[in-house]
């Protein structure tokens, strides 16, 4: 009998353990983290659950409800208050406009498995386009990539393209490819204003990103002058909603690690 029940309390255990751990998984994934270990989908659950019930059969089972209760604690800090909003102010560069500038470079934000550019990347095409319209520059850089996912390949190519015929004739599109970091989108930017002798650029970016991508621009020889697009749904207004909040947050721990890694492999100062 007594054997029974010991078995019955660590069955108990190690079930409670088991939620207890996918849903800091769960947290964790809402707050950025899978994105920080370039984790996508839902790969961290199932191990989380099995950490949590191993964990949840020893003395250590404190120690989930601690780690649940601290994550809990922080997205609801993230969601209702501005705690965001005063952590994302240091990752944000925004310059004067000058007159003018030789060109403009529009960044990227990935591709969709469809072949669709992603809502970040059109955001900030339309912004750099805009500009262009309003006489900031006669041309406009766009970044467009390749992927290959389960041994098919994707680009955001053609989604690219239909924008750039709505500016056709007013403004020069030049695309740039092979583009897999802030680092490499600007060398290869760099190579294509060296041939048209432009030495100024309106870098076009994500708020949230433009105080690492400026600096990686200026590092590699250009001249900056830092734009942030115009972002929907940014997460960063008063009136921003808990959702939104949260997804900036991913953003926020997102930028501020790869802005150490920058700084530590010297891309940036």
């Amino acid at each position: 009998m007594e054997e029974s029940s010991r078995r019955a309390r660590l069955a108990r255990h190690a079930v409670t353990g088991a939620i207890l751990g996918a849903m800091c998984a769960i947290v964790a994934q809402v707050l950025g983290v899978q994105q920080l270990l370039r984790l996508y989908d839902v790969a961290l659950f199932l191990p989380a659950a099995l950490l949590g019930a191993l964990i949840g059969i020893t003395r250590l089972r404190p120690l989930l409800w601690i780690g649940a209760g601290l994550l809990a604690l922080l997205s609801i800090a993230i969601g209702y208050t501005p705690l965001v909003r005063y952590l994302a102010s240091p990752l944000i560069r925004r310059d004067a406009l000058p007159a003018r500038v030789d060109a403009i470079a529009a960044l990227s934000m990935g591709v969709t498995p469809d072949g669709m550019m992603r809502s970040q990347t059109l955001d900030r095409f339309l912004s750099g386009l805009d500009l262009a319209r309003r006489g900031l520059a006669p041309a406009i850089m766009v970044s467009r990539e390749h992927r290959t996912l389960h041994g098919r390949a994707f680009s955001d190519s053609a989604d690219l393209e239909r924008i750039a015929t709505m500016a056709a004739g007013s403004v020069a599109v030049s695309f740039v490819d092979s583009i897999f970091t802030t680092r490499t989108e600007a060398l290869r930017m760099k190579s294509i204003a060296e041939r048209n002798g432009w030495r100024t650029i309106a870098v076009v970016t994500s708020p949230l990103h433009t105080r690492r991508a400026c600096a990686t621009f200026e590092a590699v020889g250009f001249k900056v002058v830092c734009v942030p697009a115009a972002v929907r749904d940014s997460g960063l207004l008063p009136e921003s909603d808990a959702e939104h909040r949260l997804q900036s947050f991913q953003w926020v721990l997102y930028e501020t690690f790869a802005t150490d890694s920058y700084r530590r492999r010297g891309w940036i100062r």
